[in-house]
């Protein structure tokens, strides 16, 4: 095969920060090239100069494409070159609606004006050329749309064009299984028709279902490049992380702690913000009001508690409402420790000992404009080491500092106390958002797709830490589409459909496949093909109390 690109010797430092240390990659035309390394490694900083973020000068080495030596000023250079890329963090713009982001930069003009009616027609092409038509509407701000929905739009964008060399990084995140399964489909077809693509991912199940070569990258470096085919998923981890790394452990062996609720919801309802927001979609029997429907359980201290459905299914729009972030409110009681509390705000949730890892870091979980000591000690908890200076209005920085460097060594977090934190990879990013609480020794920690665009090595340690925070006592409500992580997790799984509990399921013993069935409604459907009396694998969930499964095939 042809080699259609070409890094050699890059070599890259933000400050102190040695990024990439004579890092290479080879790229072969028609061939999916899958590039992976714990975060931190230099896949993002590769991805950027690849793309023109960071343009020539500001690194060492050189890049071919089609044996020609390149030197991207910009993001349009990399574009002209054939080159298209997917970042693992959205570059859509919110306000604008779908149609204007997939035509952004490609507008119709027609007598020097665009022409918004051929640019939304075209705009629908796209969307039906990949099947997601049904999903998205081309008219409605992306603003409105779930990250989910988000993430296919920033995909069919870069599908959109002609490119050569199409890059991916971490395209499958916030995506269904469903999705992701059409994605695959897509990259393949493209393969097939000459394109070169670049895959990275930390899911070695996509990996190695997808591609041909594996290219390794740890600390800055190329560890090798391995066949496909011919090599395991283990081998490939020990490349990235240079030690085993424990897998399919099933961590909660014993049942729930007993004793007392420390988090208590009865019949929670919340009605949809809007026809486009993340739950928006259709009921059976008309239009679909509430994005969580009279959803009630309850957790133990030292209990760890899944949600999990399907994207629409309500997940994200429960734990927000449990942070006092509901943008219409809500209905139903909510007790902390046998007590009702208000959640109208996020300061009122954070004062009865709350805490939220939000699903997008970047925009609800950090300050990136801040340093990571500073995003350290953003939670009003943590204030207090500073409390004594706030009548003289200025923070004790000496002790923000300390703060900082305790919670850099216990989470490994690579990157300096003073560094800015949007410098740091996604996985230390993530580290930063759940070390902020630790201070704070929170009663109920949210987490909602914990471990999104997270390295296998950094993964355990964020199940120790959280782990560890259950250890102190404290309820775990987790909403994760990545089932290993659930079942590697949860006493117990509660499934989600139209916003509705319609299953409690045992997390020692229940399956991935028995989650998927019942949150998809694959379960009903086969029953109602064996028996066209039944009308459901389960009975409708009362409305005050979510139906128990201890005695249904475990998940």
């Amino acid at each position: 095969m042809t080699v259609v690109l070409e890094l050699a010797k890059i070599d890259k430092r933000f400050g102190g920060v040695h990024a990439l240390r004579g890092a290479d990659l080879e790229a072969r035309s028609g061939e999916i090239l899958g590039l992976c390394g714990e975060n931190g490694a230099g896949k993002s900083t590769i991805l950027k100069i690849l793309s023109g973020v960071y343009p020539a000068g500001c690194y060492e080495g050189s890049i071919r494409v089609l044996g020609k030596e390149r030197r991207f000023a910009t993001t349009r250079d990399a574009e002209e070159a054939g080159i298209a890329i997917v970042h693992q963090e959205l570059m859509l713009v919110p306000e604008l609606t779908v149609a204007q982001n997939l035509t952004l930069g490609r507008e119709t003009i027609g007598f020097g004006l665009v022409d918004d009616d051929a640019m939304e027609a075209g705009a629908q092409k796209l969307l039906t050329r990949f099947g997601v038509q049904r999903d998205i509407d081309a008219t409605a701000p992306v603003s409105t749309l779930g990250i989910g929905l988000q993430q296919v739009v920033e995909i069919v964008r870069a599908l959109a064009g002609e490119a050569k060399i199409l890059i991916l990084d971490e395209p499958t995140a916030a995506l269904t299984a469903k999705e992701a399964a059409r994605l695959m489909d897509w990259l393949r077809d493209l393969r097939s028709a000459g394109t070169t693509c670049i895959y990275v991912s930390h899911r070695m199940d996509e990996v190695f279902a997808l591609c041909d070569r594996i290219t390794v990258l740890r600390d800055g470096k190329t560890v090798g490049t391995v066949d496909a085919k011919t090599t395991s998923p283990d081998a490939v981890v020990s490349m990235m992380v240079g030690r085993t790394v424990a897998k399919g452990k099933r961590a909660q062996t014993i049942g729930p702690p007993k004793g007392p609720a420390a988090i208590e919801l009865q019949a929670v309802s919340v009605a949809l913000a809007g026809a486009h927001s993340e739950a928006g979609v259709q009921e059976e029997n008309g239009a679909r009001t509430h994005a969580v429907e009279r959803v009630s359980f309850s957790v133990r201290r030292g209990e760890i508690v899944a949600v999990c459905g399907a994207m629409g299914s309500g997940r994200t729009a429960l734990l927000s409402t449990l942070f006092g972030c509901a943008e219409v409110g809500f209905t139903g009681t909510v007790k902390l420790e046998g007590r009702e509390i208000a959640l109208g705000s996020t300061r009122a949730a954070i004062a009865e000992g709350i805490a939220f890892v939000p699903e997008d870091r970047k925009g609800h979980g950090l300050v990136l404009g801040m340093s990571v000591a500073q995003n350290l000690a953003l939670p009003p908890d943590k204030e207090r080491v500073a409390r004594f200076f706030e009548w003289l209005g200025f923070v004790d920085e000496d002790e923000e500092e300390l703060l900082a460097q305790r919670r850099i060594e216990e989470l490994h977090i690579r990157g300096a106390a003073d560094a800015e934190v949007a410098t740091l990879s996604g996985g230390n990013q993530q580290k930063v958002v759940l070390g902020k609480w630790l201070e704070a020794s929170p009663r109920v920690l949210l987490l909602d797709e914990p471990t999104r665009g997270v390295d296998v090595g950094a993964r355990d340690e964020i199940y120790d830490l959280v782990e560890r925070l259950t250890n102190r006592g404290a309820a775990v409500i987790l909403a994760s589409s990545d089932l290993a992580e659930v079942l590697r997790l949860a006493h117990r799984v509660f499934v989600l459909r139209h916003g509705r509990v319609i299953a409690e399921l045992d997390g020692r013993t229940t399956t991935e496949e028995e989650i998927v069935a019942l949150a998809t409604g694959a379960a009903e459907l086969e029953t109602e093909q064996k028996s066209p009396l039944a009308k459901s694998v389960v009975p409708e969930a009362k409305h005050d109390q979510p139906m128990r499964m201890e005695e249904a095939c475990p998940s």
